[in-house]
């Protein structure tokens, strides 16, 4: 079967969506020999990791309507069997055309699917209408995603074959001697201040601000493990606000790092504070890889709320920066064993659900496969 992914963003591109696109082309590549992948992305996704077993096409220069022309001929040289476009992604912008693309393979008779990551489902965004409207397959990263759908994306979408498949974490789970963790900590800090972490993007909604209501500048030491621009409003607050008494001397920014250093920090740290403001949730890839390092995780939630001792998680009310400081000062430095399960392991699992939705939406495609297979030589 040859599957088609779309993304906007894929390595070496800074995108949470890019590097579970990344991950899942190579968690199918190791199914099934009868697997062919690639991914069609931006321009900006070049150069090629050399850890990329499928194919890239870095052809689309920003999304816009002239790329259309790219796109179909892309298409139509590689023959795919499927379609499956993520949705969305830092690559695609504001731009319109990414949501109209499965209206484009519908009509060249290619099968289509889609996955839906962070999207809220009590306010879906008018760009999914055209999506919703044709049949296909639709995967979710969050339960009871289509049954909290406003009344009218609920009907549409109830024509599709629609599987929850849960994210896993981009960031391998990490393992570190007391030894080793002493020496990651001296990067940071040379004094016995507690450290605690924060990872990926820094966007209001993720809370990021928060951190400084929450940690108390005489007892903690704070890294961000995040690009920070002084040229983006937001994100020069942060630095700012780590510039001066009481926080000057208290505060370490990384800037980007690859997954393997991501991970040997959050193993170190003694907590991970993921403030996110709207709520989050194991659906989440950032919180996923947080809980595999072992390490303590102060996050927020909607759905629940407390400490869960086999997650090594307390899930704080949004915005409740008293019950985040509460939290904090009772799991401070709490350990769980890192994950034993593995990276490749998880997205194994994750990948043989897709190619399960694959089967139901373009079963003469599966069919062919397994005649080509079981041919006599």
């Amino acid at each position: 079967m040859r599957v088609l992914l779309i993304s906007g963003s894929l390595p070496p591109m800074k995108c949470g969506v890019g590097d579970y696109t990344a991950h899942l082309a190579k968690a199918l590549t190791r199914q099934e020999k009868t697997n062919v992948v690639a991914v069609l992305t931006d321009v900006s996704a070049t150069p090629k990791p050399c850890d990329f077993e499928f194919e890239v096409f870095p052809i689309c220069r920003g999304w816009a309507p002239s790329d259309i022309g790219r796109i179909m001929v892309a298409v139509r040289r590689w023959k795919p069997d499927l379609m499956h476009i993520q949705y969305p992604t830092q690559g695609y912008g504001q731009r319109y055309l990414p949501w109209l693309l499965p209206v484009f393979f519908r009509m060249a008779g290619i099968p289509v699917v889609q996955t839906w990551h962070g999207y809220d489902s009590r306010r879906m965004t008018p760009r999914l209408l055209p999506n919703s409207l044709l049949s296909g397959g639709l995967i979710v990263v969050r339960p009871e995603y289509i049954d909290n759908m406003q009344p009218l994306y609920r009907s549409l979408n109830r024509r599709k074959y629609t599987k929850f498949i849960p994210n896993a974490s981009t960031i391998p789970p990490t393992q570190v001697s007391a030894e080793e963790r002493s020496i990651i900590r001296s990067r940071f800090s040379l004094d016995d201040s507690r450290l605690l972490a924060f990872f990926g993007f820094a966007y209001p909604d993720r809370g990021t601000e928060l951190l400084f209501q929450v940690a108390d500048p005489g007892q903690h030491h704070l890294v961000f493990i995040s690009d920070l621009n002084a040229a983006d409003r937001y994100q020069a607050s942060i630095l700012e606000q780590a510039k001066y008494p009481p926080w000057a001397g208290k505060v370490s920014v990384t800037g980007y790092l690859p997954a393997d250093e991501v991970g040997r920090i959050l193993a170190a740290a003694d907590a991970i504070i993921l403030p996110f403001k709207d709520g989050g949730g194991m659906w989440n890839t950032s919180i996923r890889a947080a809980i595999s390092q072992g390490t303590f995780v102060l996050t927020t939630s909607r759905e629940q709320h407390g400490y869960v001792s086999d997650e090594n998680v307390y899930y704080a009310r949004p915005n409740d920066a008293a019950d985040m400081r509460n939290a904090l000062a009772m799991y401070i430095g709490r350990r769980n064993e890192a994950s034993r399960l593995g990276l490749h392991r998880e997205w194994d699992l994750i990948a043989q659900a897709h190619l399960s939705l694959y089967r139901a939406v373009a079963p003469r495609a599966m069919e062919n496969s397994l005649a080509g297979v079981l041919a006599p030589k």
